[in-house]
């Protein structure tokens, strides 16, 4: 029996490899049967080199490669049938996830964000890359495969936009808007013309091509849909409303203190004191807000009110510098005012008709920009409802007497 050297084993394995078997588990098994046989078949005084000619030509018909690329195409189609198989999981998990997020949303009920969440992720991470792989594989064309590719990436950020949207995250706008364009912009005339130049999908060209302009046209207006110009008149009518009594009742209270007899009076100058310390806090947060909005200086947003809003759904900006922010124009500072406020009001004397703010049934931090201006004008009304409360009263006691 023949016993190959390390030599020539070392020969096999490097013409194997040059031959085009690179995974390393299918080159060892053909070395080991190579061997093997060689051993047992190869006579003495036989030349090497021609008892391995007519060994390895027996392992292929044309090329030794053959082997490499059957073994890779098993591989794939492995893999190919989970893909698949996760593709049905995963589109299912998605279209269900999403519609009931939507019914969640519109019904307000609880679990709808982690519904949407759950069902856009699953379907811009996991079903739509999934399905260019798949799609990559069955499409041997390039040109459709770089058709393909640009559609299912213009998906995917879309899809991000539209989380991004709902969940009120920074950057929703320009996900969405940037995959809009790509989509109508780059891939619909892309599509068009190589399609269309192909007699076999001419007509499927024409159809589709309009479907995709249309959708992405209504799909523009939705996105582009804000309150109406009537609720937003009627929003900035009650603004006006509602500062134009402010001002006349801080006018009417400044004539009320200056009919005070005692302009030393402990309590009358406590109440004109945290009075004017919140509502100096409210105008700020309310300039503070509107220069974020609109991107503009806060001398420039002091002039301003809510009628002059560029987006009258500014819900980012709530979040990000009044709900979550720090400083004295946070949420948090304003609801720590508000209790100095009400603790320093039930210290005055004789305040029976000084009513105590309640922040506790008011919707001030989840919401639009609108709202929490509107409501910051309401307080600051109230405020001066009290002081000009107390004020008539004690103006009424001193003419009594």
């Amino acid at each position: 029996m023949y016993k190959i050297s390390e030599n020539e084993v070392d020969f096999i394995i490097n013409d194997i490899t040059k031959r085009g078997i690179v995974t390393e588990d299918v080159r060892d098994n053909i070395v080991d049967h190579v061997c093997c046989i060689i051993e047992n078949e190869m006579k003495m005084g036989e030349d090497f080199l021609k008892c391995y000619g007519n060994t390895i030509a027996r392992f292929f018909r044309k090329e030794l490669r053959e082997i490499e690329d059957e073994t890779r195409d098993l591989l794939t189609f492995k893999y190919y049938y989970a893909m698949k198989r996760t593709l049905k999981i995963t589109g299912l998990l998605s279209a269900v996830f999403i519609v009931l997020g939507g019914l969640f949303k519109l019904q307000h009920w609880p679990g709808a964000g982690i519904l949407l969440f759950s069902g856009l992720i699953l379907f811009s991470l996991v079903f739509v890359p999934l399905n260019i792989i798949v799609k990559y594989q069955d499409d041997k064309e390039k040109k459709n495969r770089i058709i393909m590719i640009i559609g299912f990436l213009t998906t995917i950020i879309g899809t991000l936009g539209v989380l991004f949207k709902v969940m009120h995250w920074p950057m929703a706008n320009i996900l969405f808007y940037g995959s809009f364009i790509t989509f109508f912009l780059v891939f619909i005339p892309i599509y068009f013309f190589t399609k269309f130049k192909d007699p076999a999908t001419k007509f499927n060209a024409i159809i589709h091509t309009t479907f995709m302009v249309a959708g992405c046209g209504m799909l523009l207006m939705l996105f582009s849909m804000g309150v109406s110009q009537n609720i937003n008149d009627s929003v900035a009518s009650m603004d006006v409303f509602q500062q134009q009594n402010a001002i006349n009742l801080e006018q009417n209270n400044e004539t009320l203190y200056g009919q005070m007899p005692d302009v030393n009076n402990e309590n009358i100058n406590k109440l004109r004191s945290i009075t004017a310390e919140l509502d100096a806090k409210i105008e700020a947060i309310k300039i503070n807000l509107i220069s974020k909005s609109n991107g503009i200086s806060k001398e420039v947003a002091a002039t301003l009110t809510s009628a002059d809003l560029n987006n009258t759904l500014d819900a980012h900006v709530i979040e990000q510098h009044f709900t979550q922010g720090s400083g004295e124009l946070s949420y948090i500072s304003f609801n720590d005012a508000v209790t100095a406020y009400n603790e320093n009001l039930a210290g005055i004397k004789g305040g029976a008709s000084l009513m105590p703010l309640q922040l506790d049934n008011l919707q001030m931090t989840k919401t639009v920009i609108t709202v929490v201006l509107h409501e910051l004008v309401d307080i600051q009304v109230q405020i001066r409802s009290n002081e000009n409360s107390y004020l008539s009263l004690q103006k009424g006691l001193f003419t009594n007497n």
